[in-house]
């Protein structure tokens, strides 16, 4: 699933960022494949604003189409 994907109040770790631009200029935000990131709000088509390492960034379409996530599972005691 992409970043349009995302549910408001969930958390996804980044699995890939298919394009290099848009990867090199998350990395530059701290927001890397392998990070945990948490949804805070979309609308339809983007923006999507995530949270990530204590910073807000909003993510256009374009750029969060690109950008590959999955549900981060939470360890159970």
């Amino acid at each position: 699933m992409n970043l349009l994907a995302a549910f408001p109040g969930k958390r996804y770790i980044v699995l890939k960022i298919k394009d290099a631009k848009v990867r090199q200029q998350a990395n530059s935000l701290g927001i890397g494949e392998g990070e945990d990131v948490y949804c805070v709000a979309r609308q339809k088509g983007g923006p999507v604003i995530i949270g990530s390492g204590g910073q807000l960034v909003a993510v256009g379409g374009e750029v969060a189409r690109s950008i590959q996530i999955a549900p981060l599972r939470t360890k159970r005691k």
